[in-house]
């Protein structure tokens, strides 16, 4: 039965496909075409607002009119446009099984694919199971991951050394006792909302998983009653009731509420990005450059084969929707997301890792965190956060939530990331 679904909706996929070849791909004969877009605006408003000038300078028959959700709230206002099959002509998804968990709402490149993203250094990110060979239903510019960043001064002020942050978990505690004591918050964090599966997941994940394991995460054949996985969620717990975050972290999320802790010099360590709205540029903006380091999250098993890894993927992907009646000039634009021109706005108003091998790099920014970044992303593997379906990611969140505020086990925590994974319509049954 799930493989007729399938290959029911791969044949309507290669029968959309075939409309953005067709002249016009449906779009309007007379005066400009308005494209309606959707987005959390990565990269922030200065960024979009140089998009869409570009664009609409080199395009000047389509018209771009953005719709920015909040990125917590996007999946809300996403979810209707899906059900009506109405709304945007172009949305963002994540990379990854957030995109593929979608893919009905989106058009297959089908073979412009290779065509469109010719210069990017990656886009299996945007395909069906990480293989470009298969349907691939948008276009990534730009690159994506996880670092920790730290506060010079709040590790001075605690008694410890800057130029060595905690490059063990055992240290990382002893670290966030010394900040507690000096009266800060160590780690700054939110459980509300995807942010958990994203941008502390993986970093735990690590410790215990090897790649072909993250690619069972991504199938749904690695039960979250195994061993390795149940020790993931036991170590992201050590981080809440050791008391090593902000004591409202369940009640928050991390963007904005969290990365304001951090940024107001309230806390010692954040694990977040390194592009978007809450990369080194805005920390380095907030605490002054000279103050602000970056590393890789602490390493629970410095023999894990992973744990000096970079979990690195492309970031948000931009698709043509299956409803709209403007095919060709979606194409287009997300072509144009492709190119070196925004490739280089991505750079100097985005501030963050261009997908595009073609940018100048005398426009690389010079920070010492941009250059940090430059070594860590050097040693890239799988993310495994974008592994995870949207059941999964909502689980992974409430059970933390929970498990800090005393009402759950990390068992217990286990056994719904289960039920979540047993919800999720795009994997197997675990086992």
């Amino acid at each position: 039965m799930f493989r007729r679904r399938l290959a029911g909706v791969l044949a309507a996929g290669m029968a959309a496909a075939a409309l953005l070849t067709a002249c016009g791909g449906g779009d309007a004969a007379d005066g400009p075409v308005t494209l309606k877009v959707l987005t959390w605006e990565p990269g922030g408003v200065e960024y979009w607002k140089q998009v869409k000038t570009s664009f609409e300078a080199g395009h000047q028959g389509i018209k771009l009119e953005m719709q920015s959700v909040p990125f917590d709230k996007y999946p809300e206002v996403q979810g209707p446009y899906i059900t009506s099959q109405s709304g945007p002509d172009v949305m963002a998804n994540n990379a990854g099984l957030e995109l593929f968990d979608r893919r009905g709402a989106y058009v297959p490149l089908g073979d412009k694919a290779a065509e469109i993203t010719k210069d990017l250094v990656t886009y299996s990110g945007a395909c069906e199971g990480f293989d470009t060979g298969k349907p691939c239903y948008g276009v990534p510019f730009s690159y994506q991951g996880n670092v920790l960043y730290y506060n010079k001064a709040v590790l001075t002020a605690a008694g410890l050394n800057p130029e060595q942050p905690p490059a063990t978990w055992d240290e990382f505690g002893t670290a966030c006792e010394a900040v507690k004591k000096a009266g800060k918050t160590c780690l700054a964090l939110g459980l509300s909302g995807t942010f958990p599966a994203y941008w502390d997941f993986p970093e735990i994940a690590r410790n215990y998983l090897s790649e072909d394991d993250i690619r069972a995460l991504l199938a749904g054949t690695l039960s979250w009653k195994d061993p390795k996985l149940v020790a993931v969620l036991g170590k992201l717990a050590e981080i809440t009731t050791k008391g090593w975050a902000n004591k409202n972290a369940p009640s928050i999320t991390m963007l904005p509420d969290g990365a304001d802790i951090f940024q107001r010099g309230d806390a010692a360590f954040a694990g977040t990005i390194i592009s978007d709205a809450v990369n080194w540029e805005a920390f380095g903006k907030a605490l002054g450059d000279d103050k602000l380091g970056v590393t890789r999250w602490p390493t629970i098993d410095p023999a894990a084969p992973l744990a000096g890894k970079f979990s690195g993927i492309e970031g948000a992907v931009y698709g043509v929707t299956q409803w709209s009646e403007k095919k060709q000039a979606g194409l287009e634009f997300i072509s144009w997301l492709a190119g070196k021109e925004n490739g280089e706005l991505w750079v100097k108003y985005g501030k963050g890792q261009p997908l595009n091998k073609t940018v100048d790099k005398a426009l690389l920014p010079s920070s010492p965190a941009f250059l940090k970044i430059q070594e860590l992303v050097a040693q890239p593997t799988l993310h495994a956060g974008v592994m995870l379906s949207g059941p999964e990611a909502d689980a992974l969140a409430r059970g933390w939530q929970q498990v800090t505020l005393g009402q759950l086990s990390v068992d217990k925590w286990a056994d719904q990331m289960q039920q979540a994974l047993e919800r999720s319509p795009t994997k197997k049954q675990g086992k």
